[in-house]
């Protein structure tokens, strides 16, 4: 398992629908936490909430990433 994403629960949100649409799976950290204390859990700081997957989708999931953060959104 490989880290790939950190950041507030909306965010990890929209990320893990992203890669999991491209038949990715995504494993979290933290949710637990972000339901009990949000306002412990912001964009990567302290408890945030973090995607985890399994290494052979790492340069898939890197691209989608980067797609995401240009603006590049594309479900096809």
């Amino acid at each position: 398992m490989i880290d790939i994403f950190s950041g507030s629960v909306e965010e990890t949100m929209i990320i893990r629908n992203l890669l999991e649409s491209k038949n990715i799976q995504v494993f979290l950290t933290n949710q637990l936490m972000a339901s009990i204390e949000p306002i412990a859990v912001s964009s990567g700081g302290f408890n945030a909430v973090t995607l985890k997957i399994n290494e052979v989708d790492f340069e898939k999931a890197k691209k989608i990433l980067e797609d995401y953060n240009k603006g590049n959104l594309s479900l096809e």
